[in-house]
């Protein structure tokens, strides 16, 4: 366990210089923030009075409805795209092979190099919601046992996803373009800033059989009705079986495609 804090702090503290030394990118991240804040309350002033049928049905106004979408929804963008991302500056840079004669293993060094990412969106997504309140957000009776237990299973599902890409982007040496078409499909069709009832109807298929639709409904509903774990049951059952699914993959993925560059020796190519 000591020897896991140790790899972790390192990894965590060696990501925060290199981000800390671009200080103008922390100031982009507040400004990115704050603007989509403000462009976010404006639409939903524009709205008061009026608010779309489909959004009433959260029994909310339409910022607050996108709030907790555009709130959570980072951690599938950093889920599918930071592991990939990482090998993939590690074989431009020259530095994964120098990685993996590490006592680290593969998948410790895919994993510890994805803490900061992982800490730096729960930071942003908590301060998404406490800006709300600021603005004038008004949760319901907020379940958190429901709001972490989907938070977690959309991490799993996603770093699962994220894992596949990685091991391609570590066999084929380039970035695989796969996962920015699904990330770009689940921000269009996932409820993150309209219901998905809005949508029509032959979309709404295609929209309820991604992971992305129920991971968002199950927050939503959390932090607005109050909803348990089981009145939330077929969300979480339909986001397990995602995470059930691509999690295990992700990982023999990842050592199958490091076991077979090690044999060949092409670490060092890019």
């Amino acid at each position: 366990m000591s020897r896991a804090l140790r790899m972790f702090g390192a990894f965590l503290r060696r990501d925060f210089l290199v981000r800390w030394s671009y200080k103008v990118g922390f100031l982009y991240d507040v400004g990115s923030l704050l603007s989509g804040m403000i462009t976010l309350f404006f639409v939903g002033r524009m709205m008061s009075g009026h608010t779309p049928a489909t959004v009433r049905l959260y029994h909310t106004d339409y910022f607050t409805f996108s709030l907790i979408g555009v709130a959570f929804v980072d951690y599938m963008f950093v889920s599918m795209r930071t592991f990939a991302s990482n090998i993939r500056v590690a074989q431009v840079l020259g530095t994964l092979e120098a990685m993996l004669m590490t006592p680290a293993s593969p998948v410790e060094i895919v994993f510890y190099s994805a803490a900061y990412p992982y800490i730096s969106t729960l930071i942003r997504s908590v301060g998404v919601l406490l800006l709300g309140l600021v603005f004038g957000v008004r949760f319901g009776p907020v379940n958190y046992l429901s709001v972490v237990i989907f938070v977690l299973l959309t991490m799993l599902t996603f770093s699962g996803m994220g894992l596949l890409s990685a091991a391609i982007t570590l066999y084929i040496k380039q970035s695989e373009p796969v996962s920015a078409l699904f990330a770009g499909l689940s921000f269009l069709l996932g409820g993150i800033l309209y219901p998905v009832q809005s949508l029509p109807h032959w979309l709404q298929v295609i929209s309820w059989a991604l992971p992305m639709t129920h991971a968002v409904e199950g927050l939503r509903r959390s932090l607005l009705f109050g909803d348990s774990v089981l009145q939330l049951g077929s969300h979480l059952l339909f986001l397990g079986a995602w995470a059930v699914v691509l999690f295990p993959l992700g990982l023999y993925s990842i050592r199958i495609v490091v076991r077979h560059l090690a044999r060949r020796g092409s670490f060092g190519e890019y």
